[in-house]
């Protein structure tokens, strides 16, 4: 209890260090209970943005509705990058708390820029959820085709990327950070690690296989990169690629957080594979020569030119 009220009260005192403030709501949000939903909920409503977004933050484990609602009126006003990957971070990492920020945002949709950047966390981090994505998908004035092909349809397609495709503007789409192709995947030396390193990809795989891809990551996925999802008792989430594992402990490296991550074996409430951590969905945000640029510029890396 001595550390409760030390901690309520660096989370209240404004003229507090910042950092001692944030790691006192970020107590406060462990320990649990009225008393603390109650103070985070007064600090989620605070002037000072980076003591909302991790008032925000901590609110989510003890009550995520709340907590979205708060979210919906910090990301409206919040402009830092920073800011904003905390909170949409906070949703992501919890179950059910992709779809408690949709249902809140959907009442009160995004400005551009928030909605940007959560589409960019949740490609990059391998955890697009299909309502949240939609929803700011319309917040960012992206249009939501929902690209699907048949297999004959991929095959035509094709052709028409090797007749048409412009391979200049596709590098150009590769690069746009909502899409999050350049947070996983490395070209020229340029890029994430999070998925396979692209700079051969035009000359190991045809046109027909990179497109059926894109559109649907689960079908093939390389070895070495299936990932691994863990929900926890406590209803926090996880997904990366499993490190190792021991009679007491699985280690992670978790995607969102792109760090390793201890967990606790009889704190694990379930796991399962899970795939590729490359989402389904990409594409749909995408003109239809858009997409068909992005596959022009992918299948010719490797190539002489």
């Amino acid at each position: 209890e001595a550390f409760r009220s030390t901690a309520e009260t660096v989370a209240l005192d404004g003229g507090a260090d910042e950092k001692d403030r944030h790691a006192a709501i970020e107590a406060l949000g462990s320990f649990g209970g009225d008393a603390s939903r109650k103070i985070l909920s007064r600090l989620a409503g605070d002037r000072a943005p980076s003591v909302q977004s991790a008032a925000i933050a901590a609110l989510c484990v003890l009550d995520l509705n709340a907590a979205a609602q708060f979210a919906g009126e910090s990301l409206s006003r919040s402009r830092d990058e920073a800011q904003l990957n905390q909170v949409f971070s906070a949703f992501l990492q919890r179950q059910d708390g992709a779809a408690a920020l949709a249902r809140a945002l959907a009442a009160k949709p995004p400005p551009k820029r928030a909605a940007e950047a959560g589409l960019r966390l949740m490609n990059a981090g391998g955890r697009r959820d299909p309502q949240l994505a939609r929803v700011l998908t319309e917040a960012a004035g992206f249009s939501s085709q929902g690209i699907k092909m048949t297999s004959a349809e991929i095959a035509s397609f094709a052709a028409e990327v090797r007749s048409s495709g412009d391979a200049r503007r596709g590098a150009e789409i590769f690069c746009r950070a909502e899409l999050g192709c350049t947070a996983c995947h490395s070209v020229g030396g340029q890029g994430g690690n999070i998925g396979p390193d692209l700079n051969a990809l035009g000359t190991a795989q045809p046109v027909d296989f990179i497109i059926g891809a894109i559109l649907d990551p689960q079908k093939e996925v390389k070895e070495g990169y299936v990932s691994v999802s863990v929900v926890m008792k406590n209803g926090e989430e996880y997904q990366g690629y499993q490190v190792r594992e021991t009679g007491e402990e699985l280690v992670l490296r978790d995607v969102l957080q792109n760090k390793e991550v201890r967990l606790r074996r009889d704190a694990i409430k379930e796991k399962r594979q899970n795939g590729s951590v490359m989402p389904g969905g990409l594409a749909d945000t995408l003109t239809r020569t858009e997409f068909r640029d992005l596959v022009r510029f992918l299948s010719e890396l490797g190539k002489p030119r």
